[in-house]
This record gives C-alpha cells, structure tokens and sequence, in this order.
C-alpha cells in the first residue's frame, strides 16, 4: 500500500481580531471610534433636529424681538460649523473602522490558505485509500474467481 506523509505544515492559532485591533489603539482612536460610532446614529439626527427647532422656537416666542431671517441664517451658519467639525472626526473614525476590516480580512485568508493546503493533503490521501481499495477489490474478485472455479 502506498502511505502518504502526513501533513506536517503549522497550523497557526487563531487570533482574536477584536482584541488585537483593541490593543493598538491608542486614547485619541478610542475617542475617535466611540465619537464616530455615537455621532453616526439616528440618535445624533434626532438631537440635532430637535436643537435646531429648539433653537428656532426660542427665537420666535422667548426673544424680545420677533423671528427674523438673521437668527435663521445664524442657526444655518451654526449648523454648517457642526458639520465641517464632525466630517474629519468621522473620516478618522472610518479610517480607524477601515483598520479594524484590514486586520481581519489578512486573518480570514490566513484560515482560508490553511483549510485549502488541510483540503488538499485530505484528497490526496482519498485518492490513495481509492487507488487501494480498488486494488484489494481486484485482488478479491481474483481470489474468489479462483477459488469458484
């Protein structure tokens, strides 16, 4: 019978994606990533939205003077201030978020190439046990044509 070697190639650990992104981030990542995962919510629309008409009904009924376009077109100019302070913010927060889907795609194919090498090592040892049977199959249907005859 033809004996096949047995598979000798490592089979590395694997590795804990969350926590290992986890440990190289530093304070102003963290801060970054919890800012960018709060800030992209409905949540953070709803507060928004509930400021500016917040804003705009204390213009109208609680200012001495009565609702003009100035205080408006400040609340725009303020709303316009938010949105140029918070599009780096997100942009870092994605970048950190873009790291963390790297690292675990370069893990996902590190698996992926040691089930392909395991997958290749089992059907070649398939075939040999096939290549086998088929001659212990031969060696029978022999054998007891022989002892018929």
């Amino acid at each position: 019978m033809k004996l096949i070697e047995p598979h000798k190639h490592e089979r590395p650990e694997p590795l804990n994606i969350n926590v290992k992104h986890k440990s190289s981030l530093n304070l102003q990542d963290r801060m970054a990533l919890a800012m960018t995962t709060g800030i992209g919510t409905m949540y953070a629309v709803y507060f928004f939205a509930v400021f500016m008409a917040g804003w705009m009904l204390w213009q109208t009924y609680f200012s001495q003077k009565p609702f003009d376009p100035f205080p408006f077109a400040f609340l725009l100019f303020i709303g316009n201030i938010v949105q140029l302070l918070l599009m780096p913010l997100i942009m870092v927060g994605q970048n950190i978020q873009g790291r963390h889907a790297e690292i675990r795609a370069e893990e996902e194919y590190k698996t992926t190439m040691t089930s392909y090498k395991d997958i290749g090592h089992i059907l070649k040892h398939l075939d040999a046990q096939d290549q086998e049977l088929l001659k212990q199959t031969l060696l029978l249907k022999e054998l007891v044509k022989s002892k018929n005859l």
